[in-house]
Protein backbone atom coordinates (compact mmCIF):
# COMPACT_ATOMS: atom_id res chain seq x y z
CA UNK A 1 0.00 0.00 0.00
CA UNK A 2 1.51 3.67 -0.79
CA UNK A 3 -0.53 5.35 2.36
CA UNK A 4 -2.46 5.43 5.39
CA UNK A 5 -5.88 4.19 4.46
CA UNK A 6 -7.27 6.48 6.60
CA UNK A 7 -7.85 9.27 4.58
CA UNK A 8 -11.52 9.19 3.00
CA UNK A 9 -12.09 11.26 -0.12
CA UNK A 10 -13.83 13.90 0.30
CA UNK A 11 -17.09 14.12 -1.90
CA UNK A 12 -19.72 15.78 -0.47
CA UNK A 13 -22.89 13.92 0.98
CA UNK A 14 -24.60 13.14 -2.49
CA UNK A 15 -23.17 12.94 -5.72
CA UNK A 16 -24.50 12.47 -9.35
CA UNK A 17 -24.06 9.41 -11.25
CA UNK A 18 -23.57 9.34 -15.10
CA UNK A 19 -23.51 6.45 -17.09
CA UNK A 20 -20.98 7.36 -20.08
CA UNK A 21 -20.03 11.06 -20.94
CA UNK A 22 -20.77 14.21 -19.00
CA UNK A 23 -20.52 17.50 -21.34
CA UNK A 24 -18.08 19.97 -19.41
CA UNK A 25 -20.92 22.25 -19.21
CA UNK A 26 -23.10 19.99 -17.47
CA UNK A 27 -20.51 19.49 -15.02
CA UNK A 28 -20.14 23.03 -14.26
CA UNK A 29 -24.20 22.64 -13.62
CA UNK A 30 -23.64 19.95 -11.60
CA UNK A 31 -21.18 21.76 -9.37
CA UNK A 32 -23.51 25.22 -9.25
CA UNK A 33 -26.28 23.02 -7.89
CA UNK A 34 -24.33 21.80 -5.08
CA UNK A 35 -22.82 18.34 -5.61
CA UNK A 36 -19.45 17.68 -4.58
CA UNK A 37 -18.88 14.74 -7.01
CA UNK A 38 -19.72 13.35 -10.31
CA UNK A 39 -19.08 9.79 -10.91
CA UNK A 40 -18.63 9.15 -14.73
CA UNK A 41 -19.52 5.27 -15.33
CA UNK A 42 -19.41 3.33 -18.76
CA UNK A 43 -16.07 1.67 -18.26
CA UNK A 44 -14.03 4.60 -19.61
CA UNK A 45 -10.84 3.73 -21.64
CA UNK A 46 -7.58 3.89 -19.73
CA UNK A 47 -6.59 7.26 -21.16
CA UNK A 48 -8.90 8.45 -18.99
CA UNK A 49 -9.18 11.31 -22.06
CA UNK A 50 -12.97 12.69 -20.63
CA UNK A 51 -11.63 13.78 -17.22
CA UNK A 52 -9.65 16.62 -17.94
CA UNK A 53 -12.15 18.84 -20.21
CA UNK A 54 -14.40 18.30 -16.95
CA UNK A 55 -11.75 18.92 -14.38
CA UNK A 56 -10.89 22.08 -16.84
CA UNK A 57 -14.51 23.44 -16.69
CA UNK A 58 -15.12 23.34 -12.64
CA UNK A 59 -13.44 24.34 -9.56
CA UNK A 60 -13.87 22.39 -6.74
CA UNK A 61 -16.12 19.29 -7.93
CA UNK A 62 -14.64 16.21 -7.18
CA UNK A 63 -14.72 13.16 -10.25
CA UNK A 64 -14.81 9.90 -10.22
CA UNK A 65 -14.78 6.66 -12.25
CA UNK A 66 -17.05 4.25 -11.36
CA UNK A 67 -15.27 2.08 -12.82
CA UNK A 68 -12.46 1.45 -15.30
CA UNK A 69 -12.93 -2.39 -16.21
CA UNK A 70 -9.79 -4.13 -15.35
CA UNK A 71 -10.35 -6.26 -18.03
CA UNK A 72 -10.29 -3.81 -20.48
CA UNK A 73 -8.01 -1.07 -19.34
CA UNK A 74 -4.45 -1.54 -18.93
CA UNK A 75 -3.07 -1.11 -15.26
CA UNK A 76 0.32 0.49 -16.27
CA UNK A 77 -1.66 2.88 -19.05
CA UNK A 78 -3.83 3.72 -16.25
CA UNK A 79 -1.29 4.90 -13.81
CA UNK A 80 -0.08 6.92 -16.11
CA UNK A 81 -3.35 8.96 -16.61
CA UNK A 82 -4.29 8.97 -13.32
CA UNK A 83 -0.63 10.76 -12.41
CA UNK A 84 -0.98 12.94 -15.55
CA UNK A 85 -4.49 14.27 -14.35
CA UNK A 86 -3.43 14.15 -10.82
CA UNK A 87 -0.63 16.61 -11.50
CA UNK A 88 -2.55 19.16 -13.85
CA UNK A 89 -5.81 19.10 -11.04
CA UNK A 90 -4.69 17.86 -7.38
CA UNK A 91 -6.76 15.76 -5.67
CA UNK A 92 -10.05 15.97 -7.77
CA UNK A 93 -10.08 12.99 -9.26
CA UNK A 94 -10.92 9.49 -7.85
CA UNK A 95 -10.06 6.18 -9.52
CA UNK A 96 -12.65 3.62 -9.41
CA UNK A 97 -11.63 0.38 -10.46
CA UNK A 98 -13.77 -2.98 -10.66
CA UNK A 99 -13.93 -6.36 -12.23
CA UNK A 100 -16.37 -5.73 -14.64
CA UNK A 101 -17.57 -7.75 -17.30
CA UNK A 102 -14.55 -10.59 -17.91
CA UNK A 103 -15.94 -11.59 -21.56
CA UNK A 104 -14.24 -8.39 -22.96
CA UNK A 105 -10.97 -10.71 -22.37
CA UNK A 106 -9.97 -13.86 -24.79
CA UNK A 107 -8.47 -15.51 -21.42
CA UNK A 108 -9.92 -17.14 -17.90
CA UNK A 109 -8.57 -16.10 -15.44
CA UNK A 110 -9.83 -15.75 -11.40
CA UNK A 111 -11.63 -12.17 -11.24
CA UNK A 112 -10.21 -12.22 -7.46
CA UNK A 113 -6.74 -12.80 -8.27
CA UNK A 114 -6.91 -10.20 -11.49
CA UNK A 115 -7.89 -7.56 -9.42
CA UNK A 116 -5.24 -8.16 -7.02
CA UNK A 117 -2.89 -8.26 -9.71
CA UNK A 118 -4.16 -5.29 -11.07
CA UNK A 119 -4.13 -3.87 -7.96
CA UNK A 120 -0.68 -4.71 -7.12
CA UNK A 121 0.44 -2.79 -10.71
CA UNK A 122 -1.17 0.40 -9.87
CA UNK A 123 0.93 0.29 -6.14
CA UNK A 124 3.94 -0.04 -7.94
CA UNK A 125 3.21 3.01 -10.13
CA UNK A 126 2.69 4.82 -6.58
CA UNK A 127 -1.41 5.83 -7.62
CA UNK A 128 -2.14 6.60 -3.67
CA UNK A 129 -4.81 4.50 -1.50
CA UNK A 130 -6.82 7.65 -0.71
CA UNK A 131 -7.39 8.37 -4.60
CA UNK A 132 -8.73 4.87 -5.14
CA UNK A 133 -11.79 3.17 -4.47
CA UNK A 134 -13.04 -0.87 -5.74
CA UNK A 135 -15.98 -1.92 -7.08
CA UNK A 136 -17.15 -4.32 -4.70
CA UNK A 137 -20.35 -6.33 -3.74
CA UNK A 138 -19.44 -9.49 -2.12
CA UNK A 139 -17.51 -9.59 1.73
CA UNK A 140 -14.44 -10.59 0.03
CA UNK A 141 -14.04 -7.97 -2.23
CA UNK A 142 -15.28 -5.58 0.53
CA UNK A 143 -12.33 -6.78 2.49
CA UNK A 144 -9.83 -6.44 0.05
CA UNK A 145 -11.35 -2.68 -0.75
CA UNK A 146 -10.74 -1.74 2.98
CA UNK A 147 -7.19 -2.89 3.10
CA UNK A 148 -5.71 -1.96 -0.23
CA UNK A 149 -7.92 1.48 -1.26
CA UNK A 150 -9.53 4.00 0.44
CA UNK A 151 -13.14 2.33 0.15
CA UNK A 152 -15.38 0.81 -2.03
CA UNK A 153 -18.32 1.68 -4.78
CA UNK A 154 -20.96 -1.31 -4.82
CA UNK A 155 -22.89 -0.50 -7.37
CA UNK A 156 -27.08 -1.30 -7.97
CA UNK A 157 -27.16 -1.96 -4.50
CA UNK A 158 -29.97 -1.86 -1.72
CA UNK A 159 -30.15 -0.42 1.51
CA UNK A 160 -29.65 -3.61 3.28
CA UNK A 161 -26.50 -4.02 1.38
CA UNK A 162 -25.46 -0.64 2.03
CA UNK A 163 -26.05 -1.50 5.75
CA UNK A 164 -23.96 -5.05 5.71
CA UNK A 165 -20.87 -3.14 3.49
CA UNK A 166 -20.34 -0.89 6.19
CA UNK A 167 -20.31 -3.24 8.70
CA UNK A 168 -17.90 -5.44 6.76
CA UNK A 169 -15.60 -2.15 5.71
CA UNK A 170 -15.48 -0.99 9.17
CA UNK A 171 -15.91 2.80 9.97
CA UNK A 172 -12.49 4.22 8.35
CA UNK A 173 -12.67 4.24 4.82
CA UNK A 174 -15.25 5.33 2.46
CA UNK A 175 -18.49 3.92 1.24
CA UNK A 176 -20.30 5.45 -2.09
CA UNK A 177 -22.74 3.23 -2.85
CA UNK A 178 -24.99 3.85 -6.09
CA UNK A 179 -28.08 2.56 -4.74
CA UNK A 180 -31.62 2.21 -7.27
CA UNK A 181 -34.66 4.24 -6.01
CA UNK A 182 -37.69 3.02 -7.36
Amino acid sequence: MTESLSLKPDLGRYGVWTFGAVQPEQAAEIEKLGYGALWVGGSPAADLAFAEPILEQTEGLQLATGIVNIWTADANAVAESFHRIEAAHPGRFLLGIGVGHPEHTDEYRKPYDALVEYLDTLDAAKVPTSRLVIAALGDKVLRLSAQRSAGAHPYLTTPEHTAHARDVLGETVFLAPSTRWC
